[in-house]
């Protein structure tokens, strides 16, 4: 089978799914691959291109991460972590539109598994990360200090204490603690003999701290310390305290928590 052929196959049986769901498919979509769609010429009425089985390698609330070898691009789509489990473990394609701001990334209008078409559509607003190179972003004021020193005892805790530090080879888990006699789930960064729990990350760094757990990469890093916390709450949440993410460098770009 020519690969013409494969697409055009491929394109009619997609849209032929959607619109035996009621849909109305005003343009086909032309199947192809993540690097040919974001960084080629390739045209297609509407900017509009189906995607086999992308590699999904992170979704949180209306924003995924797919990875195409060294490539990683932002999907957006109304509910796309809760619809990304829907075709897990599955063939499935994608069909999405080619947007060019804030910057390039796909909106996803469905994706079909086997007989079931679900409706994605573009969501009401989105928040893409920033990127940035690393030139542009400023380190000056975060440290570097001996993070295979620091455990949660007080006195290893105390060259870090408000203070911004570097943070490279560490570990990011999703897991329960207890606070407050309430058991709830948080992010936390795990180095050599401490970990620190993640306070408040937004959305967009919650989406990178996802693809760096499902690839088992490493945190790469800027983290900020306050005050050291009481004894009480580091014994009873086995860690250091807690953390704010400045910055992560992943995929060659520096994404910080606010510009």
């Amino acid at each position: 089978m020519s690969k013409l052929f494969s697409i055009v196959l491929l394109a009619a049986l997609c849209l032929g799914m959607v619109a035996g769901c009621g849909g109305k498919v005003e343009h086909s979509y032309v199947m192809t691959t993540i690097r040919e769609a974001s960084r080629g010429d390739l045209l297609s009425p509407g900017f509009k291109f189906g995607f086999d089985t992308p590699n999904i390698i992170s979704a949180h609330k209306n924003l995924a991460l797919v990875r195409e070898g060294n490539l990683i691009e932002f999907f957006s789509g109304e509910d796309i972590e809760q619809k990304v489990m829907q075709v897990g473990g599955r063939k499935f394609v994608v069909g999405a539109r080619k947007l060019f701001t804030p910057l390039v990334h796909f909106t996803v209008d469905f994706m079909v598994a086997g007989g079931d078409s679900i409706r994605v559509g573009e969501p009401y607003s989105i928040a893409l990360p920033t990127l940035m190179r690393t030139a542009e972003y400023a380190m000056d004021d975060f440290i570097e200090v001996d993070l295979d020193a620091l455990t949660s005892n007080r006195l290893k805790l105390r060259p870090i204490q408000n203070t911004k530090f570097r943070v490279d080879r560490g570990m990011i888990m999703h897991e329960e603690i207890e606070e407050g006699g309430e058991m709830k789930m948080v992010y936390t960064l795990h180095l050599e003999n401490v970990r620190f729990i993640i306070e408040d990350p937004s959305d967009e760094i919650q989406l990178v701290l996802k693809a760096l757990m499902n690839e088992k990469m490493y945190f790469d890093g800027g983290v900020s310390y306050g005050r050291i916390a009481s004894r009480g709450f580091r014994e009873s949440t086995n860690s250091g305290g807690t953390v704010k993410i400045a910055f992560i460098n992943y995929s060659g770009w520096v994404i910080p928590s606010e510009v």
